[in-house]
């Protein structure tokens, strides 16, 4: 401030002295003509406040928002020479946004960052590479319809790749095998409560994703009805990866009093192409979350069954043909953005993990410590 105010002074006297010299010779008291400059600056500055030199209300659309959380991971029976502990940066991502208005019917979305949040049937392993998770563009010509276009976020499932938005630490089972982001379109049609959408994606983030055989699908596509009905939120989604398999999924979330609830159902089939490689071409499963809520403390539990036979989709064993899970995760919120939670997770599933020697283990425990901030 005092640097601006010399500044000021300095282009004062400058125009003074060439714009009106009568005046720089007036009579005036050298006081008054200190005063006289020190109001001029004062106007100048009341002027440079109201009119700032960047125009604020280009960003007034805009967003910010993301989240950033780091923790302590353990997995037994981690496989032969694997490790079963790691200190990770479990998640890191900003997100930009920017809202639409009538006159500008266009939108935008995008985050920077990565994840490194393992699932309950994965060890803990560090992700150090930082990239684009997700960017779009949504438009919509009228009333009712959007097209979103982009790198964009999967529809199915209940949990969130990136888990500081989850109720546990550790994806679960059912989760571990749900659509990660996809390049593509996606069409959506709303109508009271409920959303209609489908979309098409070409390419997926992770190339690896869903790779069978040594092949990656050739494209996915996706059709599903979203919404909330007397306070029910549901989702019912169809996922198909072409020439590999398909995921028919339903999902719903409430509310009593101050327990939240939510149950997710899962049904994968694989593509006729590929059943003669495997003893049967489907698998089946479902969770239930329940999260009693106490001012700033929460007690997450999350219960799994899944029914794979020897499909081999959720875990590369014949002999797991069940694979049974419980997971608690104890939560205190410091406030709406911080948090410190503690996770354990079983998991059981017959000759589904190897010890550090490679002997075949019919269980894993997980063991988990994490803090988190949102932005």
């Amino acid at each position: 401030m005092f640097k601006n105010k010399i500044f000021l002074v300095c282009i004062l006297i400058a125009g003074i002295l060439s714009a009106d010299p009568g005046w720089a010779l007036d009579d005036k008291s050298s006081e008054t003509r200190i005063d006289d400059l020190y109001n001029r600056i004062d106007i100048l500055e009341k002027e440079r406040k109201e009119k700032p030199l960047l125009d604020q209300s280009l960003f007034s659309g805009f967003s910010i928002a993301g989240g950033i959380s780091a923790g302590s991971f353990y997995a037994s029976n981690p496989g032969q020479d694997m490790s079963d502990n790691e200190f990770l940066l479990s998640n890191f991502l900003v997100e930009l946004s920017s809202s639409m208005d009538e006159k500008f019917p266009v939108s935008f979305v995008g985050a920077f960052g990565n994840t490194s949040t393992p699932s309950i049937l994965d060890t803990p392993e560090v992700n150090k590479t930082f990239d684009i998770e997700y960017a779009s563009l949504t438009l919509k010509p009228t009333t009712g319809i959007s097209l979103e276009a982009g790198l964009l976020q999967p529809n199915a499932g209940l949990e969130c790749t990136y888990t500081y938005d989850n109720k546990n630490i550790e994806c679960g089972a059912l989760a571990s095998q749900q659509p990660y982001n996809a390049y593509g379109v996606r069409l959506g049609y709303d109508v009271s409560n409920l959303n209609l959408y489908a979309g098409y994606y070409k390419k997926r983030l992770d190339d690896e994703e869903y790779e069978t055989n040594g092949s990656a699908p050739d494209g996915s596509w996706e059709i599903g009805l979203g919404g909330d009905v007397s306070d029910i939120e549901f989702n019912i989604y169809h996922y198909h990866l072409e020439g590999m398999r398909a995921l028919t999924g339903a999902l719903v979330m409430w509310t009593i009093n101050n327990v939240e609830v939510g149950f997710d159902i899962d049904y994968w089939n694989w593509d006729s192409n590929l059943k003669k490689d495997f003893r049967r071409n489907y698998s089946i499963g479902g969770n239930v979350y329940i999260c009693p809520r106490f001012d700033k403390f929460s007690i997450p539990v999350r219960l799994e069954y899944i029914d794979q036979g020897k499909s081999k989709i959720y875990i590369d064993s014949m002999e797991a043909e069940h694979i049974y899970t419980a997971t608690i995760s104890p939560t205190y919120n410091f406030n709406e953005k911080a948090y410190i939670r503690f996770e354990s997770s079983y998991v059981d599933a017959d000759k589904a993990f190897n010890d550090k020697n490679g002997n075949s283990e019919n269980n894993r425990i997980c063991l988990a410590a994490e803090v988190g901030y949102l932005f």
